[in-house]
């Protein structure tokens, strides 16, 4: 690792948050105990909610936007396939209070470079929007892989990669085109984590010199899991209970 910095990122995923008294509760205390921690970043990996029409998940939105604005730092959201179910992306977005940002992107938190990758798309290239798709058909388009590999060219080392739906294997909770995903990754040499849910399994993958992190869901009671970022690696701690180290 040549980074000297230290950094705690917490992350949430696939909380399936359909507003009962149980969900409230189960994500309200996710983030009090995130917030006994000093972390600056909180990343929530998509299937933030089960809603069944537009108005319900609007207001679904509204409330887990409500309970997790009590974090003291930076939250960064990005959607699930069930968040599209009957909104578009940007809806998704309007009704978290984020209005404009996108799921794809990159941001430096305390000089590392994060990036989020989108998988919310048809072999097509068609986003995801208001249930027009099959979840078992993700895919992320050439025109996003043309600016993974921009992003990472330009990125320094350590980079640490998000993705809602899985990239380390194939299968039905995978990035249908997961191998062309991990070439850009594995040609820049840089990226030493990669967070992904959507599965509800706990899964470590190590291919090409970078570590796969598949989490167990929120919805299933897998506690908040927190990142580590120091000069002696990326760990994942779950329920802050680190790893032992190997």
């Amino acid at each position: 690792m040549q980074t000297t910095q230290q950094l705690k990122i917490g992350l949430l995923n696939d909380l399936h948050y359909d507003g009962s008294v149980e969900a409230l509760n189960r994500l309200y205390e996710a983030v009090a105990t995130i917030n006994h921690e000093d972390i600056g970043l909180l990343v929530v990996l998509g299937d933030l909610i089960e809603s069944g029409s537009e108005t319900n998940a609007m207001r679904l939105l509204r409330e887990v936007s409500a309970l997790c604005d009590s974090f003291h730092g930076t939250i960064r959201y990005m959607p699930g396939n069930h968040d599209l179910d009957d909104l578009t992306k940007a809806q998704f977005y309007n009704a978290l209070g984020c209005a404009g940002d996108e799921a794809t992107g990159s941001f430096r938190q305390e000089g590392i470079d994060f990036i989020c990758i989108d998988g919310n798309f048809s072999a097509d290239g068609t986003e995801y929007a208001c249930g027009n798709f099959n979840w078992e058909e993700a895919f992320v388009p050439d025109e996003q892989l043309a600016w993974l590999r921009k992003q990472l060219a330009a990125a320094r080392e350590p980079v640490v990669l998000f993705s809602h739906q899985r990239i380390d294997i194939p299968g039905k909770y995978s990035i249908q085109n997961h191998a062309a995903v991990r070439d850009v990754i594995r040609q820049s040499g840089k990226v030493k984590a990669v967070f992904q849910g959507h599965q509800h399994a706990d899964d470590l993958q190590q291919l090409d010199g970078t570590a796969y992190y598949t989490l167990g869901a929120h919805k299933d009671d897998a506690g908040p899991a927190v990142v580590n970022i120091d000069a002696r690696g990326i760990r994942l701690s779950r329920d802050f209970q680190p790893q032992q180290p190997a």
